[in-house]
């Protein structure tokens, strides 16, 4: 069996250890976080408000007997719950859902203290039969409306949906399936999954999941397995997945089915989501002990696992894990800072762990970039030179390149450093000189495929990647003219192109024919640096050339290119023409 590795990425914070305050009597039933603070609800009826101390803000009397569930609204400052009244007929339950503002107190004088109550209904009707309530979950749709739905033990849903505080709702049943070999159909858990306009509710019995589409009309039931959960065992991953725990392992439910499962041994006998983790009591039973575990799915590790006493109720609030034991005693459990937990990832070379915990937990760029940099001098010390290469790669843009060229250009290996100076031109952040040593590094390996495919493969990108005058130098002193003479003529850099033929390969011929292939002021200036060498080689074809320009342009035009090309000539026009036919006989 995979044997997990364990971290302590959460701690108990400073102060963590204290307890519900004295003034809270009744024994807790439920509890619910949110908005800066905790309510607890009591079975002698009263609710109560703590504060990041748990420190009694107000209470007041919810309901005359019991308070059975109770959840805070996140998008109004609401509080709804599900209480026991005294029963005024032998026909009509007692149990009562209350709607209440938290925003508005009761008027100084009145018969009750508290916060103002907006509504009062009865949840069971002749047309909703009373049974026992095992489960309970608010939705909050586009304000006003709400969706509240009531999991009952014989395997019912009851649902209500509208503007509570103005009672124009709608009630509806949905019923999940019941075999005769169910001992137990108890709604053990619900959970709601909300994507665009598709709205669904998870049902969990002690043996099935069912899942109910409440978006069609009638809501469409589907049974997604043959196996459930006990109370309280029952959470929502982040990407909207039921989670159910059982003995045996942990399962993951889509809308079309069971998922992943992961074995964990033990009684669930409390399952949460907190920030990306699973978190989970587990009950032992060879001992009364139960231990806390704070599961990292996706890196398979435990993040954190403490012996605790008997646990009642688990929360969150404040970035903390918050559990209610069943003596009182609170215990508040909060994540390490990334910095802290990295380096215990380092010091034991985890580093693909660091990875894909900077990931999941979307830390900056930079924060990335540094763990893959430690990954990468780690693999460097090894001599793993390709997978460190690999991991510097990605620190491109965040990491000073010099830090890695320096270190591959000393071991010697330039078929990883041609790798990542190639990557740094692909993203545009090349400077001259990395374009100068990634071309040194293809002519050093003679790597002519490379280099067309570097500089032959600007022809379908708008922008060069590179220097032009570089590339140029670069090729034409390691002997590539042809490339040199490529990048020069794409760049209309005549001057290089020219400067190439003639002083490196005495193409004279080839010179005159590209002279001619240009615009007469371009040809003109090229003329005015390289006539004399021409001349010198090939005086009749210089000289044909030179008689075009003259004798093809206008008159202006040509007065122009003459003053640009020989400053004097111009002043003896007749002259430089007779030369010419005198040459030509």
């Amino acid at each position: 069996m995979y044997q997990w590795r364990k971290f302590e990425f959460f701690e108990e914070k400073s102060g963590g250890k204290t307890s519900i305050p004295a003034e809270v009597t009744g024994r807790i039933n439920c509890c619910s976080g949110g908005r800066g603070r905790i309510i607890v609800g009591c079975d002698d009826g009263s609710v109560s408000l703590l504060d990041r101390g748990f420190k009694l803000i107000y209470g007041f009397q919810a309901h005359a007997s019991s308070v059975l569930f109770l959840q805070q609204l996140k998008q109004r400052n609401f509080l709804v719950t599900v209480g026991e009244e005294e029963q005024t007929s032998s026909n009509l339950a007692s149990i009562c859902l209350k709607v209440f503002d938290l925003d508005k107190m009761q008027p100084e004088g009145s018969s009750t203290m508290g916060p103002v109550c907006l509504q009062i209904l009865r949840i069971f009707t002749s047309q909703f039969p009373e049974a026992r309530i095992t489960s309970f979950l608010v939705l909050e749709e586009a304000p006003p409306i709400l969706l509240i739905s009531i999991g009952l033990d014989t395997g019912s849903i009851y649902c209500i949906k509208g503007d509570l505080t103005r009672e124009r709702i709608t009630r509806f049943k949905l019923q999940v399936d019941v075999t005769a070999e169910s001992r137990d159909s108890s709604i053990t858990g619900l959970g709601f999954r909300v994507e665009g306009q598709s709205l669904q509710l998870f049902a969990v019995t002690p043996t099935s999941v069912s899942l109910f589409s409440l978006h069609e009309n009638p809501p469409r039931k589907q049974t997604l397995d043959q196996i459930g959960c006990n109370a309280n065992a029952v959470t929502m991953s982040d990407r909207l997945d039921l989670v159910i725990g059982r003995p045996e392992a942990v399962y993951f439910y889509e809308v079309d089915g069971r998922g992943p499962c992961w074995a964990f041994d033990g009684e669930k006998k409390l399952l949460g989501w907190f920030r990306g983790y699973l978190v989970c009591i587990n009950g032992d039973q060879r001992s009364t002990r139960n231990s806390f575990n704070i599961y990292d799915l996706k890196n398979r590790l435990i993040a954190h696992s403490v012996v605790v006493g008997e646990v009642s109720h688990m929360l969150y609030e404040w970035g903390y894990i918050i559990l209610i034991m069943s003596d009182r005693k609170v215990l508040s459990i909060g994540e390490k800072d990334m910095e802290s937990k990295l380096d215990m990832l380092f010091k034991k070379n985890l580093y693909n762990v660091a990875i894909n915990l900077v990931h999941s937990q979307q830390a900056d760029a930079s924060a990335t970039a540094e763990v893959l940099r430690k990954y990468g001098d780690h693999l460097y010390g090894k001599q793993d030179y390709n997978e460190a290469m690999s991991q510097y790669i990605q620190t491109i843009g965040h990491l000073e390149p010099s830090y890695v060229i320096q270190k591959f250009l000393d071991a010697q290996r330039i078929y990883n450093l041609t790798n990542y100076l190639e990557q740094l031109h692909e993203r545009g952040l090349a400077s001259k000189d990395h374009t100068t040593l990634l071309l040194n590094c293809y002519t050093k390996l003679k790597d002519v495929e490379k280099l067309n495919k570097f500089i032959k493969g600007e022809e379908s990108v708008g922008e060069q990647r590179f220097d032009v005058e570089t590339a140029i130098r670069v090729c034409r002193s390691a002997g590539y003219h042809e490339h040199a003479m490529y990048v020069a003529k794409r760049a209309e850099r005549h001057e290089w192109y020219l400067k190439i033929l003639l002083e490196d390969l005495g193409s004279y011929q080839e010179a005159l024919q590209y002279i001619s292939s240009l615009e007469p002021n371009q040809a003109g200036v090229t003329l005015k640096e390289y006539g004399k060498v021409l001349i010198e080689h090939m005086p009749t074809e210089t000289i044909s050339i030179l008689m075009t320009l003259c004798t093809d342009a206008s008159e202006s035009k040509r007065k122009d290119l003459m003053a640009q090309t020989y400053p004097c000539c111009h002043r003896q026009w007749t002259l430089l023409t007779f030369l010419c036919i005198v040459h030509n006989h």
